[in-house]
């Protein structure tokens, strides 16, 4: 048998040309290098599947109650926000209104004081008819003027014995009006031929100041000091007042003395009048009247109470 030499190798050109190719690395590392770690990235969140929908019939998931929480509070907050608004917009209507209406009011008392004829003033105890005739005119339930200097009282005084308080809330006109007019007692008697011992006049005391509204100044006795005579001419003459006691009462919790009844009077129900005006007075004057004086009550509403009135009495100077 023949041997097989080297060159015969029935695989050697095969390897001669695999080993005449270039080499080329491999990507894939060998096995005995290290290998190299990829740097340590924070890890990304799984992805979450969307929600799968509702089956039908399936009733709503209730949102939590942090959510409801925040809806509630939000609604809270949007309310109370409309409703301090809605309270600043009426009240500054209110006080608007309240401006203007004082501002009326008082042009209405000056263009009544403007038809007074002081030509025409008498004085004393004559008549004053021909004074106060454009007034008259224009509301026969006219009776008089009543003043105080130096104060903003200063307003016309009405007379509707048949038609009691009703001045109360009317202007000079019978229109209806808050701030209404001063007025005496329908009880009260004044004429020619005969008046009252006590003249009894209510009047508001708005809140501006404005009607009665100066007499609870009485109170400080440098205003008494000050302001101590008051001024009341009627239709039938002109005359003048000297203060001498001022009081608070509530009506409603006070009614052992209801001042207001004293009008006609006979010497012991003047006298006990008197007595107890000055008991309950914020004015010290020194002055007792006597029997036969005059006496003058002006009314009007005092807010240290729900019913509180104000008081101030005068009696006559002759001069």
């Amino acid at each position: 048998m023949a041997k097989i030499h080297r060159s015969d190798d029935p695989y050697a050109v095969q390897r001669q040309r695999t080993a005449a190719l270039p080499k080329v690395e491999a990507d894939t590392p060998r096995q005995d290098a290290p290998r190299q770690q990829a740097p340590q990235d924070t890890p990304r969140p799984k992805a979450q599947r969307p929600a799968a929908p509702p089956k039908p019939g399936t009733p709503p998931r209730k949102k939590g109650k942090a959510h409801k929480a925040k809806r509630k509070g939000s609604l809270v907050y949007d309310i109370a926000i409309f409703a301090c608004l809605a309270i600043f917009l009426v009240s500054g209507g209110l006080l608007a209104k309240r401006y203007v209406d004082d501002r009326r009011t008082e042009s209405e008392f000056a263009d009544l004081q403007a038809l007074i004829e002081p030509q025409a003033e008498t004085g004393g105890e004559e008549s004053n008819s021909a004074r106060f005739a454009a007034l008259r005119e224009r509301n026969s339930d006219f009776i008089g003027w009543i003043s105080i200097e130096d104060t903003p009282l200063d307003f016309p005084v009405m007379f509707a014995p048949n038609n009691k308080d009703f001045y109360l809330r009317h202007d000079f006109y019978k229109e209806y009006s808050i701030y209404g007019v001063p007025y005496l007692d329908e009880k009260t008697t004044l004429g020619a031929n005969g008046q009252s011992d006590n003249l009894v006049i209510y009047g508001h005391n708005m809140k501006t100041g404005t009607i009665f509204g100066c007499l609870t100044n009485y109170k400080e006795a440098a205003y008494y000091a000050e302001h101590p005579r008051i001024d009341f001419d009627t239709v039938y003459g002109d005359a003048s007042y000297e203060v001498f006691a001022a009081f608070s009462i509530d009506v409603a919790a006070d009614t052992s003395f209801v001042y207001n009844q004293y009008i006609d009077l006979d010497e012991e129900a003047y006298n006990a009048y008197v007595d107890e005006v000055i008991r309950r007075s914020d004015v010290d004057s020194g002055i007792r009247p006597v029997y036969g004086e005059q006496l003058l009550t002006l009314s009007t509403c005092e807010y240290s109470s729900e019913n509180g009135r104000y008081v101030v009495v005068a009696r006559r100077i002759h001069e």
